[in-house]
């Protein structure tokens, strides 16, 4: 029985879709997302881009933007963040993983965020990983260690985010989900 071929970089350069994403060398596209999910992502970078601006810390961008996390991997996290020393690492897309990737969950999606990625951003590198559900109107932030992520916490309405990551920066969650 012959093997399907493993998609690389190039192979994703040349897909003529926009959302779509490689993941261990398989195309995976996404419907288009939900006014609610695009609303919380606004929301998000709005409140984290001034401070982060303030603080001199990086960069928060937005999706779609291709981050090249391996030959067989590349994902469009909803929004990321660079350090200012990441930011050497971007041509004309991100080339390695962001410090910081943020996911607001969907329904078709939910799983490829809680465990695809996940496990993905782990094993390549990413810092902190912020898993944002709308419908539980909460924000799970998770931070690299070397026994795997630590939960640095879960917020809720009344919280306000805070990332090891990103220092001095705070997302209250019920501006995130306004």
């Amino acid at each position: 029985m012959l093997q399907p071929t493993r998609k690389t970089v190039a192979d994703y350069l040349a897909y003529d879709e926009e959302r779509v994403e490689l993941i261990d060398g398989e195309f995976l596209v996404t419907a288009s997302p939900s006014f609610r999910h695009q609303d919380v992502i606004a929301n998000l970078h709005s409140i984290l881009r001034p401070q982060i601006r303030l603080l001199g810390l990086g960069k928060v961008c937005l999706s779609p933007l291709d981050t090249i996390l391996s030959t067989y991997d590349v994902v469009q996290p909803d929004l990321l963040f660079l350090s200012t020393e990441s930011l050497k690492r971007v041509k004309i897309r991100i080339e390695g993983p962001p410090d910081v990737a943020i996911e607001v969950l969907s329904p078709s999606d939910r799983k490829r965020d809680l465990v695809t990625k996940r496990r993905l951003y782990f094993d390549r590198g990413v810092q902190e990983y912020w898993i944002v559900d709308p419908e539980a109107t909460a924000v799970t932030v998770l931070v690299r260690s070397s026994a795997g992520w630590r939960e640095h916490g879960i917020f809720k309405r009344g919280d306000s985010v805070t990332s090891e990551v990103m220092k001095g920066v705070i997302a209250p969650v019920s501006e995130i989900f306004e």
